[in-house]
């Protein structure tokens, strides 16, 4: 037998949106746990194919399938969150930046879009951007497309509340030289679509001033990428090539026919690409400026040695570094990733690089070549011992020979790797003389290694004032031809790293920034690097740029990017941020309507079959209250009793209002004005999709109807009341408290007798106003008796109130005199005698009144605690007692029981048209 999901798991599943019932049905059909994911994959697709159709998804739909794509076509991709949200959980956090849709593996473009977000200069371009009133439709007209698709999303991710956007018609829109929409959702070289995109962009940009074009088509030299087409490149006087467009002047020398030729060309790099196998950015850069090839052929078809020089002319205001990771493999035929380590610093300078320093930096370079040749043999070093015999750290293996050899011992016989007793003293010795050795080695090789870079790095510190600090790292995780981009970016002015992983964005420790960056983790590593001048980086420390602040917080737009917004834009910003808590309304309502169903129909149900359950228990019995145990069963009881079937629909209504308070947040109901008529129209097309006539409400409640319900809960807190006093009262009784009883009963009557006369409560005090005093004065009768002088002086206060009036009053009068007379007659003491004369001369002690009139404060403690549990609004369908109702039928008829002579003598006095005497009313309490 299977063993019980645990919790745990259930928790990570609901987590990502797949529902409990949906876990359940995986966790049956998997056969190990492993497989829990693809199933619940597999299972989810059916669902939703069986339930909607494509034409109908909505935009939750659609991401849910994005992603459900995304994680199949890129199961190997631990990095990568699988999560379906619900337009709550997609309110973006106060603080964190917007994040962007994954419109079908576009992370590689969301990171570019996310770090061209960051440039306070670019953003302001598009942003300030004129969009012409007629857009032409040509490839420049698609460019102006583009801007404009790019404004609104930057709009968008300025000042919207959501936690991500959706960049589509950016994505859409991009197009190549020739006017082609680009393909999307293939895995793409981030430098080869980042290139097409600029160049548009510029193009709408500097035609929007010139209609003559700036654009030529040329082909960029670098190493085999996924993506290998043609380029287009904007001339450097655009306002994109000057922030983000790297002008190298390129320097070809060689030999033809005895004479020494130089070339010279200029061109734009959007990045400047880094080999790998260097090991780290400054180096690489090195040899991106200075490339010696040994077998060039010139014009003549002559074999000779050439050096190729690519200077930086004019550096942009953003510096991107590609980090070439891959290559062809001839043997596999496709393109393979590699993952070396590959290291760079937060800040570098560009000096040594620029045109105007090349004969600074050759002579320089000439000077550090003997320090890079002992730095290669250093590193040579480093590498056989820390992969000795290409396998293994030397220090590790002698460390795990000398475990291996002093485990050779009778002690330890019972692990498999001991062979016996074997006395090897002397090899540990001298292993572990090898591994102090080691050790010893590993750390002069790193101190070597560190002083040639000191004194390699000395000789450029009259080279830095071009300085540059690392803003932004697009990571890459996966193989060549698969994976993920994620992106991190840096907030100078806050000091803090954000990681951009399409939807999700948030904070994260530079560590882990530089971990990912660096390569620790196999498949995880830097892509690409974007480096920001140091003035641009000023210009941010100075002044709040980014506040990332939502609607409903204090500063929203009050940063440098919300100055760009004009009155239209910010309009445009409320519209979608209204659009978007209204899609919340929306969604919350149809989450409360689906679980409001469910709790309706629970209700019902539980009213229905409950009152029938009760009905039956007390059938026989003819004097009931009516049943309390809720406001609905109140009103079915009453509407029984009285035979009112117009309060049919009240009653709907009043089990619907206590399902909406059930399910919803802040208990709102129904009734109350705190549901919308939005709203209520949406329950009742659910409740008419869901529920026969039998079991729904009708629309509304007529303005009688709800009249009517008012007045019904009014009555139900009253009866409630009463019925808890009338409950204390029945104990009282059966514990012949009796001057507790007068005071009681006294509150009791007073409150009853407003009430109508068909009311039980109202049946009970009138019962009680004789019940009680022939109980009190009958039990003293008795000769073996005791009498009780405070009660018949309490009673004597009780009956001037004469809370309902007597028709016989003098009747009444006189058979109280006859049996007062009893007492008399079998106690003939003088204070029986004074009472008897107080009562006959109906005379009226204020302190008995006032004792009356004054109830215990213990008595209201009680009645409050009874009707605490007795709600009109929140009750709840698992509560099968109704204490008050139990108490007042079973107190009825436990009363009955104990005082049954007494009962007997009342209803004789009623009977009789002559007052019953001493004998008659001895024989019948005997």
């Amino acid at each position: 037998m299977k063993k019980q999901i645990q919790k745990e798991l259930i928790d990570q599943y609901t987590q990502m949106g797949f529902s409990v019932e949906l876990i359940h049905m995986a966790w049956e059909v998997i056969n190990a746990e492993s497989e829990m994911m693809d199933t619940l994959i597999t299972l989810s697709s059916q669902n939703q194919q069986m339930q909607q159709t494509s034409n109908k998804q909505d935009e939750e739909i659609q991401l849910t399938q994005a992603l459900l794509d995304s994680y199949k076509t890129n199961q190997q991709t631990g990095s990568q969150k699988f999560e379906i949200i619900s337009p709550e959980q997609r309110k973006r956090v106060d603080g964190i930046p917007c994040g962007l849709k994954n419109v079908g593996n576009t992370c590689y473009f969301n990171g570019l879009l996310q770090t061209y977000f960051f440039d306070c200069q670019f953003v302001k371009t598009i942003i300030t951007f004129q969009i012409p009133q007629q857009i032409e439709q040509n490839k420049y007209g698609k460019s102006i497309q583009l801007v404009q698709n790019l404004q609104n999303l930057f709009i968008s991710m300025i000042g919207s509340d959501k936690k991500y956007v959706d960049p589509s018609e950016v994505v859409k829109s991009i197009c190549d030289e020739f006017g082609n929409v680009l393909p999307i959702g293939d895995q793409k070289d981030v430098g080869e679509f980042n290139l097409y995109f600029l160049s548009r962009v510029g193009e709408a940009l500097t035609q929007a001033e010139s209609q003559s074009s700036k654009v030529e088509d040329i082909y960029i030299e670098s190493s085999p990428s996924i993506l290998k087409q043609k380029s287009s490149v904007i001339h450097d006087e655009d306002i994109v090539s000057k922030l983000f467009l790297c002008k190298v002047f390129h320097q070809f020398q060689f030999e033809q026919g005895g004479i020494q030729q130089i070339r010279e060309s200029t061109e734009l790099f959007n990045y400047i690409p880094l080999d790998l196998k260097d090991g780290n950015l400054y180096d690489s850069f090195d040899n991106f400026i200075v490339n010696n090839i040994d077998d060039f052929k010139n014009d003549f078809n002559e074999t000779v040695q050439a050096v190729k020089y690519n200077w930086i002319h004019s550096p942009p205001q953003k510096l991107s570094f590609q980090i070439q990771r891959v290559i062809y493999c001839k043997e596999k035929n496709d393109l393979i990733k590699q993952n070396d380590e590959f290291t760079f610093d937060e800040e570098i300078y560009l000096d040594r690089f620029l045109l105007e320093n090349r004969v600074k930096y050759l002579e320089t370079r000439i000077q550090n070549k003997e320090f890079k040749s002992k730095q290669k043999k250093i590193k040579l070093g480093q590498q056989q011992l820390a992969k000795f015999n290409d396998q293994h750290d030397l220090q590790d293996v002698l460390t795990n020979t000398i475990k291996f050899l002093e485990m050779q011992s009778v002690e330890n016989n019972e692990h498999a790797a001991n062979f016996g007793q074997s006395d090897q003293q002397a090899a540990i010795d001298q292993l572990q003389q090898f591994t102090q050795k080691v050790l010893r080695k590993k750390r002069q090789l790193q101190t070597q290694y560190d002083e040639l870079e000191n004194q390699i790095q000395a000789s450029y510190n009259d080279l830095k004032k071009h300085k540059y600090l690392l803003q932004s790292i697009l990571i890459h995780d996966g193989q060549a031809n698969s994976g993920h981009y994620y992106t991190y970016i840096k907030d100078f002015r806050r000091e803090t790293w954000f990681k951009f992983n399409d939807i999700h964005v948030g904070v994260e420790t530079k560590e882990k920034v530089f971990q990912d960056a660096f390569g620790m983790k196999t498949g995880v590593n830097a892509y690409l690097l974007i480096y920001a001048r140091i003035d641009i980086v000023k210009q941010e420390l100075e002044s709040q740029i980014r506040s990332y602040r939502i609607s409903s917080e204090h500063g929203y737009l009050n940063d440098k990017y919300g100055s760009f917004l004009n009155y239209m834009q910010r309009e445009q910003l409320a519209k979608e941020n209204q659009l978007f808590y209204n899609e919340i309304e929306e969604y919350k309502s149809s989450r409360i309507i689906e679980k409001l169903i469910e709790s309706y129909q629970i209700r019902f149900q539980f009213i229905n079959e409950h009152y029938r359950n009760i009905s039956s228990q007390v059938q026989q019995t003819t004097y009931k209250p009516l049943i309390m145990l809720n406001f609905p069963m109140f009103i079915k009881s009453k509407m029984t009793v009285l035979g009112k079937d117009s309060y049919e629909n009240i009653l709907k209504w009043a089990i619907l209002d206590s399902a909406l308070r059930d399910v919803n947040q802040d208990k709102s109901g129904i009734f109350g004005g705190q549901i919308s008529e939005h709203f209520q129209n949406q329950i009742m097309v659910k409740f008419k999709a869901q529920f026969n006539e039998f079991k729904r409400p009708t629309d509304y409640l007529s303005t009688e109807e709800q009249n009517e319900f008012h007045k019904l809960t009014q009555e139900y807190i009253q009866y409630v009341a009463m019925a808890s006093l009338a409950s204390i009262l029945l104990d009282l009784i059966l514990k012949r408290e009796f001057c507790m009883v007068l005071s009681v009963l006294h509150h009791f009557s007073m409150n009853a007798k407003q009430l109508d006369t068909h009311n039980y409560f109202y049946k009970m005090a009138s019962n009680f106003q004789k019940l009680i005093p022939i109980i009190i004065i009958c039990k003293m009768i008795p000769a073996q008796a005791n009498v009780n002088l405070q009660e018949l002086e309490l009673l004597q206060a009780y009956l001037s109130f004469q809370h309902f009036r007597v028709e016989d009053q003098n009747f009444w009068d006189t058979q109280i005199s006859i049996m007062m007379n009893a007492v008399c007659e079998n106690h003939d003491e003088p204070y029986v005698q004074n009472i008897i004369t107080k009562f006959e001369a109906n005379i009226k002690d204020p302190n008995f009144i006032n004792q009356i009139v004054q109830i215990n404060d213990d008595i209201g403690v009680q009645q409050a605690a009874l009707s605490a549990s007795y709600d009109v609004y929140y009750w709840f369908p698992n509560v099968k007692q109704d204490v008050l109702f139990d108490k007042l039928v079973s107190g009825w008829n436990e009363m009955k029981a104990q005082f049954d002579p007494f009962i007997k003598i009342q209803q004789a006095h009623k009977q009789s048209h002559i007052p019953l005497m001493k004998q008659e009313l001895e024989n019948l309490i005997c």
